[in-house]
Formats: C-alpha cells, structure tokens, sequence
C-alpha cells in the first residue's frame, strides 16, 4: 500500500508512450487501407472515413502530444517521441489532403497503376505498424521493419518514375497537371512513412 501511494503521490509519472505510438501506427495503417478501397473499389464509406478524420488520428495526436508535455519521465528521449508524433501526423494530414484534392478533380476510382503506388503505402503503414509493435521485445525486428519500410518506398519510386515518364509524353495538358499532382501526393505521403521509419529506427538505437 505504501508503495502504491509513493508512486501515486511522489514519484513522476510515467507513461506508456511506446504503446501509444503503436496505437498511433495503426491507425495510419487503418487510414492507407481506406484510401484503397476509395479510389480502387469506389467505396465512398472509405472516403468518408478519411475526410471526416473517422479514425480520430488527431486525438490520437492531441493526446499523445499532451502526455509527452505533462510527462517527466520518458523511455527514451522526448525529441524522438516528438518527432514520430509529428512525422505520423503528418502522413494522416498528407492522406487527407490527397482525397481532398482528387475529390476536387472529380475523380472517383483510379486505375491499376495507381493501385501500384497505394499498395506500397499499405505495406510500409503496416510495416511500421509491426516496427513499433516490437520495439520493446526485439531490436533487430524493428530495426529490419523500419528497413522494410524504406524498401517499399523504393519500389513505390519507381513506379511513379515509370509513371510520370508515360506523363511526359501525354498531350493533354488537363490530364498532365492532375495526375502531376496526385502523383506528387502518394510520393510525398511515401516519403514521410520512411522518414518516420527512420525515426523508429533512431530509437531503436538509442533503447539498445
């Protein structure tokens, strides 16, 4: 009973913030899976869920924000915490934002070549899912997840290479600028998954 109250009364609090970046992982990983089943299965459900923020990833964000503020004791340093917080809000943002303009476009369904790129989002949103889901069991499987992740960033750089060479030589200007820009969004939303995924890696490195 007595310790109970000196951690309850004295001692500063401490929060599970590995777990509530895996929390947030997921629902990035719930996110990409919505944005498949947007513009690949023409489900306007999924499209919903992503403009009206159905995931809470901003609360997920606010409140793990406010932890990391109101909370002394860290596992690892509070600049790294910040910094996953900030890089996996801002993919959730970037995905939105992808949906917004394409919806503005007046685009519904996407083709094949698309489903390419989408795909490999799914892929690094569940491999950092699962880099995150074992940082406090295993080192090296975070460590190869978070490698995975930068792996499918390349694979998704090449098709959007392959892609915007066949853009290069449409002449329909219309049809240029729009896909110029939906191509730049999925690369952009690719990107910030592998800097986040470098961001686990770095605490990977500094827990072992």
């Amino acid at each position: 009973m007595i310790t109970s109250l000196i951690k309850k009364y004295i001692l500063p609090k401490e929060v599970d913030f590995l777990s509530a970046l895996n929390e947030h992982a997921m629902t990035i990983k719930k996110i990409t899976d919505d944005l498949y089943r947007c513009f690949l299965e023409n489900d306007e459900e999924s499209c919903d869920a992503i403009l009206q923020d159905q995931h809470q990833a901003r609360e997920i964000r606010d409140a793990n924000m406010s932890e990391l503020l109101n909370t002394f004791i860290t596992p690892f340093d509070r600049e790294s915490i910040y910094r996953v917080i900030t890089q996996l809000d801002w993919i959730a943002i970037s995905v939105r934002h992808f949906v917004i303009e394409a919806k503005a476009y007046k685009i519904r369904q996407l083709d094949e070549e698309y489903a390419i790129l989408i795909k490999q989002l799914q892929l690094q949103a569940e491999l950092l899912t699962a880099g995150f889901k074992t940082l406090k069991s295993s080192a090296h499987k975070t460590a190869d997840n978070a490698k995975r992740v930068r792996d499918a960033y390349d694979v998704l750089m090449d098709s959007y290479v392959v892609q915007m060479a066949k853009l290069a030589e449409c002449e329909d200007t219309h049809k240029i600028f729009v896909q110029r820009e939906l191509l730049a969004q999925l690369k952009e939303i690719s990107k910030r998954m592998r800097m986040c995924a470098n961001s686990l890696e770095d605490i990977v490195m500094k827990m072992s």
